[in-house]
């Protein structure tokens, strides 16, 4: 079984750390300066996170990819992360700073990652969140349902604000062709990797195996099953850095003939073979 970063995983850094506070289910992180390569080396730059996330950028800038999908964020910005997403970190500004807000079973208006550029009035408000949050989990009367609706309010305010970050930025109305990638990285996301059939997620979409290919090169410059094998990678890097499955356990839970067959694709993707992966990370 793959091992999430969850509450759980959160509350040892808590113990060492004043900047880091957990209350049931919530989580809040003032600052992550003194934490970023703590955090890197103990749960590693690849993780299968199912806990939501809202992230504020307080300064530098940091690249990450959320489901195969590459975001960079920088000082002013917010990023809300569903539940249950992958996350590669691949690398930050030295200066990088950011509070992060993590929750569990909180009912979200968004159904996929999101970016927020604030100005400087939503940004001091959005701030407010996170300021009052703190003073709250931090207090002894600290209830569940009070963080709930403060929780609840961020999440609708920010979503507010990126409704009308778009409607006054007409031109980045998502196309036909945008909504079908976006719908098409949530398929993959929502399948283990064992699929890697191009026809059977154009079934999905409705469309011929002919167009998604098309619409997937334009709009992302990779074929589909590009996409699909390096999904599959992610999904196996995952299960090998993170679990204690054996290599032929792995191969089958992902779709595979047999192990062989499984070595075989890793090493073409990776110039690894799964054990030299493991191994390396390992060390």
């Amino acid at each position: 079984m793959t091992i999430q970063l969850n509450i759980s995983n959160i509350i040892p850094f808590a113990e060492i750390n004043s900047h880091i506070a957990v209350h049931g289910n919530f989580a809040i992180i003032r600052s992550i300066v003194g934490l970023k390569e703590q955090m890197s080396r103990e749960v590693g730059s690849l993780l299968f996170i199912p806990l939501g996330r809202i992230l504020m950028v307080t300064k530098g800038d940091a690249n990450l990819r959320l489901n195969m999908q590459p975001c960079r964020v920088e000082r002013g910005d917010v990023l809300v992360i569903p539940e249950n997403y992958y996350m590669e970190v691949q690398g930050f500004s030295t200066d990088y700073n950011s509070q992060i807000v993590t929750y569990s079973g909180m009912a979200t208006p968004f159904k996929r990652w999101t970016k927020v550029s604030l100005d400087e009035t939503d940004s001091q408000r959005i701030g407010s969140y996170f300021d009052l949050l703190w003073q709250v989990v931090k207090s002894q009367s600290c209830q569940p349902a009070t963080l709930d609706n403060l929780l609840s309010a961020m999440l609708s305010d920010i979503y507010s604000i990126s409704l009308h970050e778009v409607s006054t930025r007409p031109h980045e109305v998502p196309t036909a062709a945008m909504k079908i990638v976006a719908r098409f990285f949530d398929l993959l996301a929502e399948s283990d990797g064992a699929m890697r059939n191009v026809s059977a997620y154009a079934d999905c979409l409705c469309i011929t195996p002919n167009h998604l290919s098309a619409i997937i090169k334009q709009q992302t410059g990779k074929t589909v099953l590009q996409l699909l094998n390096a999904h599959a990678v992610l999904q196996a890097k995952v299960l090998l850095l993170h679990s204690e499955q054996s290599i032929a356990d792995i191969s089958d839970q992902l779709g595979f003939e047999n192990p062989p067959s499984f070595t075989r694709f890793f090493k073409r993707e990776t110039a690894l073979t799964p054990r030299e992966f493991r191994k390396g990370r390992q060390k």
